[in-house]
């Protein structure tokens, strides 16, 4: 079994209460393994013995402890509230010393005990004597010597018997032993124990009602009704139309012959005959007269758009139609409804575009929204249906070198510019990349005025989300890097760095709780016994309750304890009615004002909260798979596939 070391941090520290000791007193030991490694966060076993008389002497009572060290390696135990193996503490006569303790332990937290040594018990304990001590006074010392046989007297007359005698002198107080040789500095003391929980306050007051949810779907067309009964029989009708001609009568006999009829038309006329031989040539008659202008003769390539040359000539442009597709400079290609190429030569300097859009107005003319209907712009891209992968203007570079990028939007003259695809001066890649603050500054904060903002980012859930594989998020800031305006939450550790001689740094931690505490600490002066010590007013206005405080002695007396503590501060005494002067430290550990059970802790707390958010966070440069949605229901934060009311388009006609 590996074997562990307990080492004393300070006895001093037990007593706690309002001035009454109480039945039994706190113990606090660092636990470390055989290499002096302070083991944490590790379950122990612990027994406690107290001897009387010396390291060896008869245990008057013993009991044992299942604790756990804290991210310290403390334990904290309260002697005479274990497990009772024998002994009653509260029978202990501690004015029957001196004490000893015997400490045992298990690193595996069970039962096989190994003692790790034996202590005396100094003033601390002995509180528990000057309870029941009455006037707070030590106890009587022994009986002083006989003294020496006087010379024998004469004898007188037999007197009455007289009261007993006074018992002889204290004897005086043995010198004080050597002071033990100054430990290493043990490591800090563990924040004291929480005080308890204050009353619920009262419930606050109700909510606004919420806005009016989204219509419901139109409910399914119900069932068809049953034939209603056949009407009463209707009036007459009007009469009828007239009927049909009745058949042709018989043909009556043929009648006489008329007189002869005039002469028909000529007949057509007959096929023309065949041709005569040709005549002679006649001669030739006179040139006529010059006719206007014609058009000009051109000349061009399949598919170009014409453009004149000259007055009278044509050629190609730069301009082709082949009936599906239109190009500029190049050959029209079958993926794109207009293409334009442009070679740009350096020698024509910076500022050059292939296709430019340009906007003016003949006097302002403001948008109304942000809508496609409701803008105005020098260039648009509409993308009327959004299929995967589709979009309405993409911009896309190799980005060969750096400060470039696929898309940029900027003041006219670069004071403040945003880029989409960018590769910034160190060749570090960006999905969306801004500036508002380019200056040649030193490094100090600006001595003019400036208004500059990087980004922003608002959402009706989240304004931001940032995942990284190896590092979510770094912000720097010469003022201060990051300020949040809310309660943060953090899984995993707070560490700082703390700058120290030269360039070294020191990671610390902040000290972790359960409850929402505050804490303050310093040194004061017992004088002739007595010290009242006043909190500060800012730690009085944190507080929520009476803290708990912990006060050391640093010199020689008769131990300490707390007579009385309050919001507003605490009064220590010397035991016994000492009157010592002496330093003092203490700490005082309190509940903050604020303290409470945030709606949000339980939400960000349940179990799979953290796999949720990581699949929110989910990367869509993976095609493999997809993301999940994250919406808020009016109630709480859900997770899973949006609800159709917040993704229907609503579509207008093509």
């Amino acid at each position: 079994m590996k074997r562990i070391l307990l080492s004393v941090v300070a006895l001093s520290l037990a007593i706690t209460s309002f001035g009454q000791a109480p039945e039994g007193f706190k113990y606090q030991a660092v636990v470390r393994d055989a290499s002096s490694s302070i083991l944490t966060n590790q379950a122990v076993g612990i027994r406690m013995t107290i001897l009387q008389g010396s390291a060896a002497g008869t245990s008057v009572y013993s009991e044992t402890f299942a604790s756990t060290t804290n991210d310290f390696g403390l334990v904290n135990l309260d002697l005479g509230s274990g497990t009772v193996v024998s002994g009653v503490f509260a029978n202990i006569d501690w004015a029957a010393g001196p004490y000893f303790i015997e400490t045992a332990a298990d690193v595996t937290g069970g039962t096989s005990y190994v003692v790790m040594g034996t202590s005396q018990m100094m003033s601390v304990p002995y509180a528990l004597y000057a309870k029941t001590s009455g006037n707070g006074q030590g106890p009587i010392g022994p009986q002083g010597p006989v003294g020496p046989q006087g010379p024998a007297g004469n004898d007188g007359a037999a007197g009455a018997q007289g009261p007993a005698g006074n018992d002889g002198a204290v004897g005086p107080q043995g010198p004080a032993g050597n002071d033990g040789a100054v430990g290493p500095a043990g490591p800090t003391g563990a924040t004291g124990l929480t005080g308890p929980a204050g009353p619920t306050g009262a419930t606050g007051l109700t909510g606004p009602a919420g806005a009016t949810g989204p219509a419901g779907p139109t409910g399914a067309t119900g069932l068809t009704g049953a034939t209603g009964l056949t009407g009463a029989t209707g009036p007459a009708g009007p009469a009828g139309p007239t009927g049909a001609t009745g058949l042709t009568g018989a043909t009556g006999p043929a009648g006489a012959t008329g007189p002869a009829g005039a002469n028909g038309a000529d007949g057509a006329a007959g096929p023309a005959g065949p041709a005569g031989p040709t005549g002679a040539t006649g001669a030739t008659g006179p040139a006529g007269a010059t006719g206007p202008a014609g058009s000009a003769n051109m000349t061009g390539t399949t598919n170009y758009l014409v453009k004149f040359t000259a007055a009278t000539t044509g050629g190609n442009s730069l301009l082709q139609d082949n009936g599906t597709s239109m190009s500029v400079n190049t050959t029209p290609s079958v993926a794109t409804t207009m293409y334009i190429y442009k070679n740009q030569l350096t020698v024509n300097g910076d500022g050059q575009t292939t296709l430019y859009g340009y906007r003016t107005r003949d006097s302002q003319n403001d948008g109304t929204a942000y809508g496609v209907t409701a803008t105005n712009r020098g260039v648009n891209g509409y993308n009327f249906w959004g299929d995967v992968y589709t979009f309405g203007v993409t911009g896309y570079s190799y980005n060969d070198y750096n400060r470039t990028g696929g898309v940029l939007g900027a003041e006219q003259g670069g004071a403040y510019w945003g880029s989409l695809g960018y590769k910034n001066s160190a060749s570090s890649p960006f999905g969306v990349y801004g500036s508002a603050a380019y200056s040649s500054g030193t490094g100090f904060l600006p001595t003019s005025d400036v208004a500059g903002i990087g980004g922003g980012f608002y959402g009706s859930l989240i304004g931001s989300t940032s995942s990284g594989r190896v590092i979510g998020s770094l912000n720097s800031g010469e003022l201060f890097a990051a300020y949040n305006m809310g309660n943060t939450y953090t899984l995993g550790k707070n560490v700082e760095l703390v700058e120290t001689a030269g360039d070294d740094k020191t990671a610390v931690y902040a000290v972790s709780s359960t409850k929402s505490t505050i804490y303050t600490q310093g040194v004061a002066q017992l004088v002739n016994g007595t010290a009242v010590i006043p909190f500060d007013a800012e730690y009085v206005s944190l507080l929520g309750e009476n803290p708990v405080v912990t006060v050391t002695p640093n010199g020689n007396c008769n131990g300490v304890y707390i007579a009385s503590v309050d919001k507003n501060g605490f009064t220590v005494k010397e035991m016994n009615g000492g009157t010592n002067t002496v330093a003092i430290s203490w700490i005082s550990v309190g509940t903050r004002i604020d303290n409470r059970m945030e709606r949000a802790t339980e939400m960000v707390s349940a179990p799979d909260f953290n796999r949720n958010v990581q699949q929110v966070l989910f990367d869509d440069g993976n095609t493999e798979g997809k993301g999940s949605g994250i919406w808020w229901d009016g109630t709480s934060i859900q997770f899973g596939t949006l609800p159709t009311h917040l993704t229907e388009v609503k579509r207008t006609a093509e």
